[in-house]
Formats: C-alpha cells, sequence, structure tokens
C-alpha cells in the first residue's frame, strides 16, 4: 500500500539528515585526497585526479537535491577543473595545484552549512476512486445543447445538468463539483465571472474539471480560441454525442489505469532513495537499481513505463546501459531519461543519439522531477495503448482480444474457474450506413463500445472483432449471470437515441454467449460463441442466445 504523503516527506526529511552526515563522513577524505594531489608524481596524479573528479562529480549532483545548492555548484566547478587537466593529459603546475586546493578548502564552509527545508510537494498525481459514470455540467444559453447530451448520456449512467446562466452555472458547481464541464462556446459570452471560474475548475489541484467546448464549426481559430480556455475538447455542431461520451471514457479511464512504473538507476544510493520518494510522493510506483549489472532483472520484474538513468558510472555508463536495454525488441518503446551533472552540451547529445529520449541535468528540483516523469510516463502510457487499441472506439483490436482471451483461458485453466466467451453483433448494421451514411454507422459502433465499457467490470476484455462484432471475455462468471448482464446492456443499448437527417432512430445488437471449455482452443471457443450469436439472429434478432 502506498504510504501517505506525510510519512514520504518523514522520510525525505531523514534522508537528507543521513545525507548530511555521510557527507560529514567523507569531507575529511576529499580534502586528504586532494592534499595528495600536490604531493603526487607525475605517473600517479591522474589516478587520484580520476577518483577526485568522481568524488566531485557526484557531489554536484546530489548536493543541490539535498538543499545544499551552492555546495553543488562549486563542486561543479571543481570538477571541471580537474577534466581539464586530465583531457590535456598534463600535469597542473604547483600555482594550480595551490589554487585548487584553496578552492577545495573554501568549499569545506558550505559542506558544514544547514541544508534549505524539503519543500512540500507542490504536484501530485490523482488517485481517486474509479468510476465510469461522470457528473457533466452543460452551459448553454438556449439549454438545446443540455437536452440532447441529457438524452445521450443517460442510458451511460451519466449525470447532466443543464445550465443556461452563470447563475445557475455557479449554483451548480457549489452543489457538485463537475468531472467535465461542456461549453456552447458561440452562445457564451466569457465575461469576467465565467473566466473566473473556468480558472478555478480547471486549475483545481486534486481533480479539475475537463472543459469541452462546442462550437459552430471547425476552423484553426475556433480552435485555438478552446485552447486558450483550457479546452481538452473541440467538438462542432451538430454535436455528435457518442463522441464526447467516447472522449469522457478514455478521460475516466485515465483515473483507473495502474499507477506509472518508474526505474531508477543510479550507483548513489540516497540520490537513489531521494528521486524514489519524490516520484512515490508524486502518485507513481519507483523502484531502484544501484548496481548497473542487474538492471535487466529490475526491467523483466518491473515492466517500467519509463527508465531514469545516470550517466556517470562505475563499470558502466548510462549510454552504455541504455544500449544493452535497447538489445531487446521489448524495451525499444520505453522512454529512457537520463539524470547527470553533465553540463558538456556535446556529451549530452552523443549519450542521446546512442540511445536516449531526454536529459535532465541535475541538480533538478522536486518539483521539475516529478511532472517530468508523470508526463513522460503518461506519454509512453498513451502510445503503447494506441498500438493495440482500435482507433474509433478505443476497444482492443482483434488480434489483441484473440490474445486476452487465450491469457483468460489459461487462467482458468489454472483457477478452474468459470469463464464466459461473449459474441456480439448490432442487427441490421448495413441499413444504418446506407440510409444514413458510414459516420452516423461509427457513432452507432461508438456508443455500444461505450457502453460495454461503462456496464461491465474493470477486468472483463473488450475488443472490436471486426466492423460491428465484439467479442468479449467475462472471468469468473457463470453463463447465467452473464446472460443477465448482457441482456441489460442490450436494453440500455436499444433505449439510445440516434438522430440524422433531422430523423430519430434506436439500433440493436444480437449475442452468443459460451462457457469455455479449457480443452479447447481460442479459436473453437469462439466459433461457440459464434453458433449461439447466429442462433440469436436466426430468432429474430434483439436477443441474446447460450451455446
Amino acid at each position: 500500500m502506498p504510504a501517505s504523503q506525510q510519512q514520504i516527506q518523514q522520510q525525505l526529511e531523514a534522508l537528507q539528515q543521513s545525507y548530511l552526515v555521510r557527507l560529514q563522513q567523507d569531507w575529511p577524505q576529499i580534502v586528504a585526497m586532494a592534499g595528495q594531489l600536490l604531493d603526487a608524481n607525475d605517473r600517479g596524479w591522474q589516478s587520484i585526479a580520476k577518483t577526485l573528479k568522481q568524488r566531485f562529480h557526484t557531489l554536484a549532483g546530489s548536493a543541490g537535491t539535498f538543499g545544499m545548492p551552492q555546495l553543488g555548484q562549486q563542486a561543479k566547478a571543481l570538477e571541471m577543473e580537474l577534466d581539464s587537466w586530465l583531457e590535456i593529459d598534463v600535469r597542473p603546475e604547483t600555482e594550480l595545484k595551490q589554487q585548487f586546493l584553496q578552492m577545495v578548502q573554501e568549499l569545506s564552509n558550505h559542506s558544514s552549512s544547514m541544508p534549505q527545508a524539503i519543500p512540500a510537494p507542490l504536484f501530485q498525481a490523482v488517485d481517486d476512486e474509479f468510476t465510469r459514470k461522470a457528473h457533466i455540467l452543460v452551459f448553454s444559453k438556449d439549454g438545446e445543447l443540455g437536452k440532447q447530451l441529457t438524452s445521450a448520456m443517460d442510458p451511460f449512467g451519466h449525470q447532466v445538468v443543464s445550465c443556461r446562466t452563470l447563475e445557475e452555472l455557479k449554483a451548480a458547481v457549489a452543489v457538485q463539483k463537475p468531472d467535465v464541464l461542456v461549453l456552447d462556446m458561440p452562445q457564451s459570452r466569457l465575461a469576467g465571472g465565467l473566466k473566473k471560474l473556468l480558472q478555478q475548475l480547471l486549475t483545481n489541484q486534486h481533480q479539475p474539471t475537463v472543459l469541452f467546448v462546442v462550437g459552430e464549426k471547425e476552423s484553426f481559430n475556433q480552435y485555438l480560441a478552446a485552447v486558450r480556455l483550457g479546452a481538452s475538447g473541440y467538438f462542432s455542431k451538430p454535436v455528435d454525442a457518442a463522441a464526447i461520451e467516447l472522449r469522457i471514457q478514455r478521460l475516466l479511464a485515465l483515473r483507473q489505469q495502474a499507477r506509472f512504473r518508474i526505474l531508477i538507476v543510479d550507483d548513489d544510493v540516497m540520490l537513489a532513495q531521494h528521486y524514489q520518494l519524490i516520484i512515490e510522493q508524486a502518485g507513481m510506483e519507483a523502484k531502484v537499481v544501484n548496481d548497473p549489472t542487474k538492471m535487466l532483472i529490475g526491467l523483466q520484474g518491473f515492466q517500467p513505463d519509463v527508465i531514469l538513468l545516470d550517466v556517470n558510472m562505475p563499470d558502466c555508463t548510462g549510454p552504455e546501459l541504455a544500449q544493452i536495454i535497447r538489445f531487446k525488441d521489448e524495451w525499444l518503446g520505453v522512454p529512457i531519461v537520463y539524470l547527470s551533472s553533465e553540463t558538456d552540451s556535446q556529451r549530452q547529445l552523443d549519450a542521446l543519439v546512442k540511445a536516449g529520449d531526454d536529459f535532465i541535468s541535475k541538480p533538478i528540483t522536486d518539483q521539475a522531477l516529478a511532472v517530468t516523469v508523470f508526463a513522460r510516463a503518461q506519454r509512453a502510457r498513451q502510445l503503447a495503448e494506441m498500438m493495440i487499441r482500435d482507433s474509433l472506439t478505443g476497444l482492443l483490436q482483434h488480434a489483441t482480444v484473440k490474445e486476452r482471451l487465450s491469457d483468460e483461458i489459461a487462467k482458468a485453466k489454472r483457477s478452474k474457474q468459470e469463464l464466459i466467451v461473449v459474441m456480439l453483433d448490432l442487427d441490421h448494421f448495413k441499413r444504418v450506413n446506407d440510409q444514413y451514411g458510414h459516420l452516423v454507422g461509427d457513432q452507432v459502433i461508438s456508443s455500444l463500445a461505450n457502453l460495454l465499457q461503462q456496464k461491465l467490470r474493470k477486468t472483463d476484455v473488450i475488443g472490436r472483432y471486426g466492423g460491428e462484432e465484439f467479442l468479449l471475455a467475462l472471468p469468473d462468471c457463470s453463463l447465467k449471470k452473464a446472460k443477465v448482464i448482457i441482456d441489460g446492456i442490450r436494453q440500455s443499448f436499444q433505449a439510445i437515441p440516434f438522430s440524422a437527417q433531422e430523423q430519430s432512430f434506436q439500433c440493436t445488437f444480437s449475442a452468443g454467449l459460451a462457457r469455455v471449455d479449457t480443452s479447447q482452443s481460442t479459436d473453437e471457443n469462439i466459433d461457440r460463441a459464434d453458433q449461439a450469436l447466429y442462433q440469436a439472429k436466426h430468432n429474430g434478432r434483439n436477443r441474446v442466445e447460450l451455446a
């Protein structure tokens, strides 16, 4: 169970105190090593300089994180000075070495100074209890948009409140903060009161409201105006309610997805622990690997969304480790973000060219680290989902849903639990396409997909099998219970009003259910459900039949 924010803050403060203790223990060794550098001969000075450079590099990357930015900056200057000596491979003159030792001694003052307090977190990912039912406010002067969306959203269980004046909108917000606000932009004068209310809703730290804008037409200027209002979506009239509902489902789904997983590879134990706490404080899950040679084990057992990789580590550098990661096809899509106090832009570019995706310079503020990692992880998760999901419905694609069904059959065999496979097909769908056009047909398909996602469990598998056909897998569910569930969805779907060419119409579907036989193949189980679907069609459609 994730630690509370207070617990994490206490752990961060304790870690800062441990860092100070370590610094006080290490500092006499660093000063002594600097003195040895003065007395070293032509053959021995390079070894001491390399070791001392690594010590200052580590200090430069960690001191700012633990509230001592000036110490980190001066350590960086000393690291660069040593780097310049090593680059030309010439032993420095006595005068330069004396100046260097004086810099080290001056740095001692900062090493014993009190660190800055660790600030409370500003960024936290939302961790609300998941629901697929949204509270929606519609702000439209004539109320027509509200009526349309109320009718369209009711079968999905969403609560829609229509507001025609700013006063009504403020009163509705006071009663319950909306998950979604739909703004009829042409009819809504963006007076100061509305702008202020939008700002309050959209910048709510705990859970901001999502703003959708409805406009008369689609154009660059309309899009730009919507973006400047803070909108997450723009829809033109006549409004495609199914498209709005699909967008709502996708936004709500973000709240219930598994926490982002971040793998941190850094040989500095305390610094890595600090990053781990900051990432967990932001609502993500983090795992630390301090030994680069153990990184592959961490990858396989953790399945990260983002890898944070230190550049300068002993035995194996960050770029070398990144190239090893890219040897495996399954890790090609995982973003690798380098963390380093390296300031040489050419070295940063060289690291990115080899295998990385981004470069973060140490020290980095806790807020910047959390936001950067969260944004990277969210984008990576979205791209991964797009690869396996149907673009129209957001459901699993044909190959993926069959693969998931195979996995569920294997689980059912191990657990000896029931598993139901469902084949579902829209009735007379060709008539819809022929009479109203394919765009309207897409709205019908999207509406059914949305309803399935809204009504079924998180553990159920839902996929678009092809065209107007859907494949479902309901684990740990009896055949009798599955029939009740699918029949309930059938009744809800036939109540959804669709409109096109100034006409209103309803659609229905037929479904076939089969209890999975774990001794049969995936295709054989699908075929039995398909036969039950054929029987439902033969018996008059708009019905559910069992195999």
